[in-house]
């Protein structure tokens, strides 16, 4: 403990530039939190939006992940009912279900008659409740993007389906003003009506239906946006299998724990096999590849300046202690000649240097902890990649813990890394040479 307490009255022998060491490790330190932090947000908002888009696993029918994006019709699914029970009633899946839900996607044209306009559309046959509870899926208590002010009106005041509403639809905000929409048009008694038509699964005239538009409301990815059509899966079935049974093009599964995904992809597979039901899945990371790559390229950044501060860093530490070293050689002669061996040198000064990295790394996690409530109290927004709305940003050094651990521990040994070098040479002085300084 004396040794300890001694390496602390010994670092700040020079105030100034030990103030500017530890300030340099702090400031580090809390740069590293904060990144992490931002990083660690970031990956948790991709999950969830990955989530909201297609749920934590998707199941099709084989060959529609390779062809039926160009004809849904001939990759629907007419025994939804039952494979829907099957999964829900299975004791592995169900009890780390928390939805199961059909979804039919449609292709076609879709015209507004009273301005004469038209465009490709894509839709979403849904289940009122099932949109409701995806798109609100956010266990990690995130910001929403529609709860911030500067996004007001972009979303729509109603649910996008209501199940007592059998012909009402909501659409993009794009695609809203292609087919020239105006506020004026919702704010009527009655509501905006359009065409919606599609290729029927075999040869002959395309189906058409007439549906209501409850509102307009936005999707965060563009294109989407500009084409989305939200509509009761009723409809979407009527529209392409006229006088048929229910079909759905996919099958979502959201689960309670997204850890859970493997073991319900192991679970599926065995039931395919058992059952020969001919289904593929894919998990909302597989169906959404641009959010994993946004996010590897933000950890490779994180690497990247992790990199330059322990560069500056070492160099910084070693500046200091070789500095320390010049100014106390005739104390180091002195006490190599009292028999401190080149081993007790190096542990020496090796306490000062990690009296550094605790003082400084102790700072910066206070200070990282402060910088991020403030920033997480504030209502800094910007858009990120692959998405068209404001979004909030936050910091997360807490969640994991091992952010402010690892920030800790990095730059203590960062510290220790930095001091080693200059008490290896402070060992190596000839005794005589020191003493004559």
């Amino acid at each position: 403990m004396t040794s300890w307490r001694l390496a602390f009255r010994n670092i700040w022998r020079n105030e100034r530039r030990s103030l500017v060491t530890v300030l340099a490790i702090a400031l580090s330190c809390s740069g590293l939190m904060l990144f992490g932090g931002y990083v660690s947000w970031a990956h948790l908002a991709s999950e969830v939006h990955t989530v909201w888009l297609s749920g934590h696993v998707q199941l099709f029918k084989d060959g529609y992940l390779e062809k039926g994006s160009g004809n849904p019709a001939a990759y629907a699914m007419a025994n939804y009912d039952e494979l829907r029970d099957l999964l829900a009633q299975d004791s592995v899946l169900g009890p780390r279900l928390e939805l199961v839900t059909g979804q039919l996607l449609v292709n076609g044209m879709v015209n507004n008659s009273s301005q004469q306009t038209s465009s490709t559309f894509i839709g979403y046959g849904c289940f009122a409740d099932a949109v409701e509870c995806i798109t609100r899926w956010n266990p990690y208590g995130l910001v929403e993007a529609r709860d911030l002010p500067v996004n007001k009106g972009l979303w729509g005041s109603l649910p996008d389906l209501d199940d007592a509403d059998a012909d009402g639809v909501t659409i993009g905000n794009g695609l809203a003003a292609v087919l020239e929409l105006s506020a004026e048009d919702f704010a009527k008694k009655d509501r905006p009506t359009l065409e919606l038509l599609t290729l029927p699964a075999g040869a002959g005239l395309p189906n058409m239906v007439s549906a209501s538009v409850r509102q307009k409301s936005m999707r965060a990815l563009e294109h989407l946006d500009d084409h989305l059509v939200i509509m009761p899966i009723k409809m979407a079935s009527d529209l392409m299998f006229p006088g048929e049974p229910l079909h759905v093009t996919s099958i979502q599964l959201l689960l309670k724990h997204t850890e859970d995904t493997p073991l319900v992809q192991q679970r599926i597979a065995e039931l395919n096999a058992q059952h020969h039901l001919g289904i593929e899945q894919r998990t909302c990371a597989e169906l959404n590849p641009n959010h994993a790559r946004s996010l590897g390229m933000l950890d490779m950044f994180f690497v990247f300046a992790f990199c330059i501060v322990a560069v500056v860093l070492v160099f910084m530490i070693y500046n200091t202690m070789m500095m320390g070293i010049v100014e106390r050689t005739r104390e180091i002669g002195a006490l190599r000649a009292m028999g401190l061996t080149r081993g007790e040198v190096i542990a020496m000064f090796l306490r000062e240097g990690v009296m550094l990295g605790i003082v400084g790394s102790s700072f910066g996690v206070v200070l990282g902890l402060f910088i991020a409530w403030c920033i997480n109290r504030a209502t800094i927004t910007y858009v990120p990649p692959y998405i068209n709305v404001q979004a909030k940003l936050e910091i997360f050094c807490t969640r994991p813990p091992a952010i402010i651990i690892s920030s800790f521990c990095i730059c203590l040994l960062v510290a220790l890394v930095g001091a080693l070098f200059p008490a290896r040479q402070a060992s190596r002085m000839e005794i005589a040479e020191a003493l004559r300084h």
